[in-house]
């Protein structure tokens, strides 16, 4: 395994070896030592236009387990910066982190071993063979950074931050759970900001409103709303009632 932890991206030849390699190995011992040696050539790395530096360790806690992730998003967003969107969608970068900058994390969060479908996870979780909305918030790293991306409140002016004085607090409502992420940004609707703020608020008054069936639901109706009508012009408040005009009926009691 690479020392240099540092963040690059590799060349597109080098995707295409990693694929050819994960096609040929009759094991997850197998693949990861193959893949150790593609990614350690130098020839298969892009430098980024700056130095990063060495990013902070993410905890993955006990393995397979999403509670981590609610600190390790944040701390992924900052160590790579508000990326533009042509770079935060190049699978070149978020395939070089999962395998080298973050391996341990990955090798604890999304392990291989033991695993029968194993191949699928590292199509899944590890490599991007296709940068689509649905790949980038299924990828083991990507997921991270553009959740916090699009939920990152940086002068707490919007409710759940403001009331916490953190950031963060949207980020940290989405990773509550992880059929919540999926629920949210595997839709085109998930890709404005404003919209998902109002979803996360609706959200947080617990209870029924909090369940995935009920924001799956939800999801849904603003989808097809989506459809006809531009969400993205809309301001704050507007977005709010709209999803407060969207959501599923609650019975109460």
């Amino acid at each position: 395994m690479m020392v240099d932890k540092r963040a690059y991206a590799m060349t597109y030849r080098a995707l295409v070896e990693l694929n050819s390699a994960l096609v040929a190995a009759e094991s997850p011992a197998d693949f990861l030592a193959e893949a150790d040696s593609i990614v350690c050539r130098p020839e298969n790395l892009l430098a980024l236009p700056v130095d990063l530096g060495t990013p902070e360790l993410l905890d993955a806690g006990i393995a397979g387990a999403a509670g981590r992730d609610v600190e390790n998003a944040p701390l992924v967003y900052e160590y790579l910066g508000a990326l533009d969107r042509a770079n935060a969608s190049d699978r070149r970068l978020w395939t070089y982190l999962a395998f080298s900058t973050y391996r341990d994390y990955m090798e604890e969060r999304w392990p291989l071993e033991d695993l029968r479908s194993w191949k699928g996870r590292v199509q899944d979780r590890w490599m991007m063979r296709n940068a689509t909305r649905g790949r980038l918030v299924r990828h083991g790293i990507s997921r991270l950074w553009w959740v916090a991306s699009l939920t990152y409140d940086p002068k707490t002016e919007h409710v759940l931050s403001r009331s916490s004085g953190d950031s963060f607090a949207y980020t940290r409502e989405v990773f509550r759970n992880e059929d919540r992420l999926n629920a949210i940004f595997d839709r085109e609707a998930g890709a404005l900001p404003d919209l998902v703020r109002g979803v996360l608020e609706h959200a947080s008054q617990g209870g029924v409103y909090a369940t995935d069936d009920h924001i799956r639901v939800l999801m849904k109706e603003v989808t097809l709303v989506h459809g006809y009508r531009d969400i993205a012009s809309l301001d704050g408040q507007s977005v709010r009632s709209l999803v407060a005009e969207s959501a599923p009926a609650v019975i109460e009691g």
